[in-house]
């Protein structure tokens, strides 16, 4: 003999089916988050790699260039600070007690031979250059 399903019963079984089912998107999503987000941390992690390797050469190329000038012993400090996907500052400041007297004339046309440094950093690289 058949049973029959009366429409309570017939109700709580589709009720069912779509639970699971939204659970298995839910569980799908989940999953494809995280590895999204493993990679995002991964392209993260190899740019600030990318990024300190590039700046220990800026700042050595910065101070050969000092040395060559006569300025020994500068204090460099090159930083960069992110705005969003792709842009960049890179901020480079030189302190050295004789660069202070220098005329401001003097001043900026160092700065600009400075910032010509950043294209370490890659072809349309800009770079902010304080002198102290």
């Amino acid at each position: 003999m058949k049973k029959q399903i009366n429409k309570t019963q017939m109700i709580g079984r589709w009720i069912e089916m779509a639970i699971v089912a939204l659970l298995g998107i839910l569980a799908i999503v989940l999953i494809l988050g995280a590895s999204a987000s493993a990679r995002n941390r991964a392209l993260r992690e190899e740019k600030q790699k990318l990024y300190l390797e590039q700046k220990k050469t800026v700042e050595k190329e910065v101070r050969e260039y000092l040395t060559a000038l006569g300025y020994q012993n500068c204090g460099i400090t090159l930083t960069r600070r992110e705005y969003g996907e792709n842009e960049e500052e890179y901020r480079l400041s030189i302190h050295h007690g004789r660069l202070g007297s220098l005329s401001e004339e003097r001043k900026e046309e160092l700065k600009e031979a400075l910032a010509a440094f950043s294209k370490g950093f890659g072809r349309d690289a800009v770079m902010k250059v304080s002198i102290q």
